[in-house]
């Protein structure tokens, strides 16, 4: 490698560093808040919240490194081309696609990291978090139930008007249980609850000043109602249901080498099934494209930030702007735009309704065919 090569290098090192940093921290703003609710509101200990957060964060990274990318070549690029650099280049016979060849060979390196990191770290970190919210909940009886709507805990759907997340009291509370007999329904109203854990199955609910309605028939006007002071419910709560979440893995909690061999049971699946039998195969299907869906997202993503060096070093070039505040603001907009059609295609490939490799790939070639004929002008 020559020593333009290393120094050109060098010049995305820093902003890629300064982009990495400034965008990881704005997307985790509104996680930071969430956990601030866990510690103030929940009461979890700060210790399990900060797993929580490093959980969280190699998903962040997974967005952020590709967008970092962008930042660093419209920055260096933009610096190259305000101090005249490109135009030395190019007096010296180095061509404008000569340059990239530094760049690009770092932006390869990173996708190779990236790809590696998708495969191993990300599914790991996402079942971990999966796994220690579900902890969470489960030491936590009151994060169950959301506050102003219906939530459901165990056979019980249960409603509160207010609720403190740490001490577990609930206010003005609504609960619907439906009973063994036909259209039977039972419906507790209490001005005050406390939610507490007493075992890994089971939850007690206990209840002050309230009523209990039950339907006797068909009939609205056939019900009783019985009055209390105190009222305790013991919740059960599925175990089975339970060991599933915790062993259970979904598309983006498997490697790649998981994945392939989901899909592969899938599709014996589909083998095995009635071809009349058009629900259960369309449920496969779109299970299988889920996978496949997953297997491309973690080299599409990463390869993005390929693409966004050479679009981003032909804008610089051509607009002549270095600074980090066009820079940042030009990679949301592309990021943006990226964003909509990964999510939107993904979305269609779910639904079969176009191929999950188009469905991953196409913003890449969408913003490839940019980046080929800006590198033409730029040229």
């Amino acid at each position: 490698m020559k020593k333009i090569d290393l120094y050109l290098i060098k010049e995305h090192l820093g902003p890629f560093l300064g982009g990495l940093f400034t965008f990881t921290i704005l997307l985790l703003l509104n996680s930071i808040y969430q956990l601030m609710d866990l510690i103030i509101k929940k009461g979890v200990p700060v210790l399990i919240v900060l797993k929580v957060f490093l959980y969280s964060l190699p998903f962040i990274l997974a967005m952020t490194v590709s967008m970092a990318l962008l930042v660093s070549s419209l920055v260096a690029y933009g610096h190259l081309s305000q101090d005249f650099e490109i135009m030395a280049f190019k007096s010296l016979g180095i061509s404008f696609k000569r340059t990239l060849k530094g760049p690009l060979f770092f932006a390869f390196f990173v996708f190779l990291f990236m790809c590696w990191f998708n495969d191993r770290i990300l599914p790991e970190s996402n079942h971990r978090l999966k796994n220690l919210l579900f902890s969470i909940h489960a030491k936590k009886p009151a994060a169950r139930i959301e506050e102003g709507a219906f939530s459901k805990v165990g056979d019980y759907m249960i409603y509160t008007r207010k609720k403190n997340e740490k001490t577990g009291v609930l206010k003005d509370i609504k609960i619907i249980e439906k009973l063994p007999q036909k259209n039977g329904v039972r419906t507790i109203v209490a001005k005050k609850g406390f939610l507490r854990t007493v075992s890994d199955s089971m939850i007690v609910l206990v209840l002050w000043d309230g009523s209990i309605y039950e339907s006797l028939g068909k009939k609205d006007e056939d019900f009783r109602e019985i009055r209390f002071k105190k009222q305790v419910l013991n919740i059960e709560i599925d175990t089975k249901l339970a060991e599933k979440e915790r062993t259970y893995r979904s598309e983006r909690e498997m490697t790649i080498k998981m994945l392939l061999a989901a899909k592969k049971e899938k599709d014996k699946e589909i083998a095995k099934t009635d071809p009349r039998d058009t629900i259960r195969l369309r449920i496969l299907k779109n299970i299988k494209n889920r996978y496949k869906i997953e297997i491309h997202k973690k080299i599409s993503l990463p390869f993005a930030g390929i693409v966004f060096i050479v679009l981003g070093a032909c804008i610089a070039s051509i607009t002549k702007k270095g600074g980090y505040g066009a820079a940042f603001g030009f990679s949301f907009i592309v990021f943006t735009v990226y964003y909509i059609f990964l999510i939107g295609g993904e979305e269609l490939a779910r639904r079969g309704y176009i191929p999950p490799f188009i469905a991953m790939w196409f913003a890449n070639v969408f913003f490839g065919i940019i980046s080929v004929y800006l590198l033409r002008r730029a040229e």
